[in-house]
């Protein structure tokens, strides 16, 4: 792939999905399924690194760039995200006058319930690219049950996994 065609799918992405974990999808199966360019291991670690990483959650797309074409790939994942804001800046406005509308607000729903869904594929693909065992399972139970449930900060549960993660290595398992 060369880089004005991940420039390209980095766009549709950030334009077709607006923050948070939208865009993996839509990322996970023209990177993944479509071009083979990424396993599902390589794209849950780009995701966890962009997850982890300081900054806005849009930038996710810079580590999964980074995979695919390293630094030129990570700058041009990076281009895409900022050039979609200006114009979502004004598409906010509009929404606020747009969203007084029933059959606006019915359709924002759908495209939200539909997003849930497309992310929850996204997170077993993800999971079962990592080929795991019931003890990743659990971390992985434990890690969603915290973050869906509690107020535990994000970073913590990351750094609680990592350091279960180690103590595999640590215990010879």
């Amino acid at each position: 792939m060369n880089l004005f065609e991940l420039f390209l799918v980095c766009l549709k992405a950030s334009a077709l999905s607006f923050g948070g974990s939208a865009p993996l999808p839509l990322l996970h199966d023209e990177l993944g399924r479509q071009r083979n360019l990424l396993t599902d291991a390589d794209f849950g670690v780009a995701v966890a690194v962009g997850r982890i990483a300081p900054g806005p959650n849009g930038l996710l797309m810079l580590p999964l760039g980074y995979f695919v074409a390293g630094i030129p790939g990570a700058l041009v994942a990076a281009a895409a995200v900022y050039l979609v804001s200006v114009p979502v800046l004004v598409l906010l406005r509009i929404h606020g006058w747009l969203g007084r509308y029933p059959v606006v607000s019915a359709a924002i729903k759908g495209v939200q319930a539909g997003a849930i869904g497309l992310t929850l594929s996204v997170g077993y693909s993800i999971f079962m690219g990592t080929a795991p065992t019931l003890y990743h399972a659990a971390i992985t139970a434990a890690a969603f049950g915290l973050v869906a449930f509690t107020r535990v900060d994000v970073l913590l549960v990351l750094a609680g996994a990592g350091a279960l993660g180690l103590a595999t290595l640590l215990h010879g398992s």
